[in-house]
């Protein structure tokens, strides 16, 4: 095999990059934001536009976890569904959830636009396919549910009328949902930086944070690799890359399962034959327990899917024909196509699998997107910084109580592999059924 070890999106190359490197760190700074993604960055950009000064410091270069490694689909997803919320949580919570939802998707629409952001968003709506019949009458239930949230419109797509949304018979028919799209994420990563460096917040890469320390005088000291910064306010933001190496970490480790996912990218295909095989030209994704997610590029040339990795630093074969067979599987007429892109990326999930804001110790925290952070990494960055500013007149439902701590664990998911057993098994024994 001969693909390329990279994401897709860093093809953009040094727009990804902020336009220069400090040489050295400022004394003190009113914020300190730990992570250079999606969420440290719009935190960052919130306080300073409002007069503050914010430095973001990051280990290693802004962008290149999560925020440029994910399949770009804008979808805001809740894992549990409405009904199991409603179940769990109650309705008013489930409702509240699902409401905030829409208003952090409508708030990403507005703020590329606002900001004049070239990130090909495109609000072409997702089908999710039913793996079984039963699959597909859940999907029933939870779109009547879903179409109770206002600014859900989500409606089902019989498996003899589903060849109009994507030319597969996998499906028992699935489920549609319009207000749910896709954009570049190297491209809006790139958009977000430049604004925020615009708006005065300077970015401190390739510098780790060791240690943070309570001063006597109040706030807070930032040991970093090149220097040690006094701040009033910390926010951190570092999500599914938080490491296991400096005991600062420990508090968000210990409630944060990091889990990681594998994409592929497939070598041009034109737009005629992308059309082909996803006629609406949607985001994708079925109801398999391990879930699969797919979607035509932004340019509409070549087929995008992600699902489980069999790997820990860099994408192997064997990760490559999992996901090539899954890509077969949906369209069996790819059997020859090639793969051109690889790469891994790390998604976190709390206990409850629901994302999470929360204060301790006078550090704020925006963390546990569960693979939907092209949302909510950047709308709870955002409301992380309100919050930590005092500014906020409408907090969001997830910020709270710290999660629930992970009885016996560090930060080292050494249970996934069993648990991706056992979910494999389950879709091998449910496709038996049907």
């Amino acid at each position: 095999m001969n693909f390329k070890k990279k994401a897709y999106w860093w093809e953009i190359g040094e727009a990804l990059k902020p336009t220069q490197a400090l040489d050295t760190l400022p004394v003190n700074s009113d914020f300190v934001v730990i992570g250079a993604g999606y969420a440290g960055l719009s935190a960052a950009l919130t306080v300073a536009r409002q007069g503050k000064s914010v430095i973001v410091v990051d280990g290693g270069m802004p962008g290149l976890g999560a925020s440029t490694r994910n399949g770009g689909i804008c979808s805001g997803q809740i894992r549990p569904s409405l009904s199991a919320l409603r179940t769990n949580f109650g309705t008013d919570f489930a409702n509240n959830v699902y409401s905030e939802g829409v208003d952090a998707r409508y708030d990403l629409i507005k703020f590329c636009e606002d900001e004049k952001i070239d990130c090909q968003l495109q609000m072409t709506g997702r089908f999710t396919g039913a793996m079984t019949q039963s699959d597909y009458d859940k999907q029933c239930r939870e779109a009547d549910n879903l179409n109770e949230i206002i600014g859900h419109k989500a409606y089902m797509v019989k498996k003899q009328d589903q060849q109009n949304e994507i030319n597969t018979d996998l499906f028992f028919g699935g489920m549609v949902r319009e207000e749910i799209g896709g954009f570049h994420p190297g491209k809006f990563f790139s958009g977000l930086l430049r604004i925020a460096e615009k708006a005065g917040v300077s970015v401190s890469f390739n510098n780790k944070v060791t240690e943070i320390l309570d001063r006597k005088t109040g706030g807070k000291s930032i040991v970093t690799s090149m220097g040690t910064i006094n701040t009033g306010k910390v926010i951190v933001a570092t999500n599914a890359y938080t490491g296991r190496k400096y005991n600062f970490t420990k508090f968000l480790r210990q409630r944060l399962v990091p889990t990681q996912s594998c994409i592929i990218v497939t070598e041009k295909l034109g737009i005629d034959m992308v059309k082909k095989y996803m006629p609406k030209l949607r985001m994708y994704g079925n109801t398999a327990n391990i879930y699969s997610y797919f979607r035509p590029t932004p340019d509409r040339e070549r087929i995008l899917l992600g699902s489980r990795s069999f790997d820990r630093s860099e994408p192997s074969e064997r990760s490559v024909i999992y996901l090539k067979k899954n890509l077969v599987k949906i369209f069996p007429e790819l059997v020859d196509c090639k793969v051109e892109y690889c790469w891994l990326g790390n998604v976190a999930f709390t206990k409850s699998q629901l994302p999470t804001v929360f204060e301790h110790n006078d550090i704020y925290y925006a963390a546990g997107f569960a693979g939907s952070g092209t949302v909510w990494a950047r709308w709870l960055g955002k409301k992380a910084a309100e919050m930590a500013l005092g500014i906020s007149n409408n907090p969001s439902v997830f910020y709270g109580s710290p999660p629930a701590k992970l009885p016996f664990y560090d930060g080292n998911p050494w249970f996934l592999p069993t648990i991706n057993k056992y979910y494999s098994f389950k879709d091998w024994f449910k496709s038996k059924r049907t």
